[in-house]
């Protein structure tokens, strides 16, 4: 008789909970001391959710946050920026190499765990099909959104659904430069996005969307389910993560990391250091955002940011080695394209959202740039 996989209720979490509980688990088992699980959860209250490779305060309205008691936390999976809430029914599946979907890579652990999500949608009325790398979408508008990564031998797969939605705070949280802009980003995200109640003016019970996110997990996986809670290793772990994650030293990571390019201009603007420097900002939208901040002299690389909401594999990506081999590079096309696949040919790092081809265009492209005046 098959090994039960470990279904894991947690019911309502607080922000730190939420993006680490998972990191708890993914070492004891891919090692085989807990069985593989699916784990349920929701936030208990909103909490604003950074993606691995943000820069948070381009991000976030971080003064908003704060004054109203918004935690602002940074996970360890790619993506953007958003405030997660009690709107939505979170679900999580850690499983050591072997489990279904392990044996092809992020593309296959996407297909095969995505799909008991759908059909839960469909069984809730919604009519939900793939979009893009990681979403389920009705008609262009996401309802569900999805990463997925290895971390410490363990295949790890996170998403949710979104129930019901509070647009006006979404977009709020969100750093814009100005209100106008706000208001249309809050537009904007009545079409992008949607949920369960919306598409089918029913706000669904939260404890039935728990019985068929099991029951399609069991039957799509070919699983049983034992109910079981953490392990002392698991909580043990858990709590050092929160101490450790919910530091400004890890929530605002990527803002410290490059003191050199402190002051950067808006994206597409350039601005004078000296006589040669020039520090620039580019965003590239390809399949996921690509961020390049550049600071060159001459025609140079002098210093470099990659940030974004592209995925990485491992989940660091370890791009500030990229950012330091890419130091000295000239600004050229043919030299570039050479330092960054010589850098992925022994780093054995993969993006996903952000191609090579990407990463050179946008470091050109913010090479180009020049100073409004002198």
């Amino acid at each position: 008789m098959p090994t039960p996989w470990r279904w894991l209720d947690l019911g309502g979490v607080d922000g730190p909970t939420m993006v680490n509980v998972f990191v708890a688990l993914a070492g004891p088992v891919g090692a085989g001391r807990s069985p593989p699980t699916v784990i349920l959860l929701h936030p208990s209250a909103p909490f604003a959710n950074v993606g691995f490779h943000q820069e948070a305060e381009r991000e976030v309205d971080v003064a908003y946050c704060r004054a109203r008691g918004i935690p602002l936390v940074r996970r360890v999976v790619g993506g953007g920026a958003i405030l997660d809430g009690p709107w939505e029914q979170d679900y999580m599946a850690v499983v050591p190499d072997g489990a279904p979907g392990t044996t092809k890579g992020i593309q296959e652990l996407y297909a095969r765990y995505l799909e008991p999500v759908r059909a839960v949608l469909a069984r809730l009325g919604v009519a939900a099909e793939r979009s893009g790398v990681n979403d389920l979408a009705v008609g262009g508008r996401k309802v569900s959104a999805n990463g997925a990564m290895t971390l410490d031998g363990s295949h790890v797969f996170v998403g949710d659904i979104l129930l019901d939605l509070d647009v006006e705070e979404m977009s709020r949280v969100l750093k814009v430069p100005d209100e106008k802009f706000r208001g249309k980003l809050a537009q904007g995200m009545a079409e992008w996005v949607t949920s369960v109640r919306r598409e089918t003016g029913r706000l669904p019970d939260r404890a039935e969307v728990g019985r068929l996110l099991k029951e399609a997990f069991g039957r799509d996986l070919g699983v049983l389910w034992a109910d079981a809670g953490l392990t002392e290793e698991e909580a043990a772990a858990l709590a050092r993560l929160r101490q450790e994650r919910t530091r400004d030293d890890w929530t605002f990571l990527k803002d410290r990391a490059h003191p050199g390019l402190a002051g950067a201009p808006v994206e597409g603007r350039a601005v004078k250091i000296s006589h040669e420097a020039v520090l620039s900002r580019v965003d590239r939208k390809g399949a996921k955002l690509l961020r390049v901040t550049l600071l060159r002299r001459g025609d140079t690389i002098a210093e470099l940011q990659l940030s974004g909401d592209f995925f990485s594999q491992p989940f660091d990506g370890r791009l500030p080695e990229l950012e330091g081999a890419l130091v000295g590079t000239p600004l050229e096309a043919a030299a570039l394209g050479r330092a960054v696949d010589a850098w992925f040919g022994q780093a054995r790092v993969h993006l996903l959202g952000a191609s090579r081809d990407d990463l050179v265009e946008a470091i050109l492209a913010a090479s180009a740039l020049r100073p409004s005046s002198s």
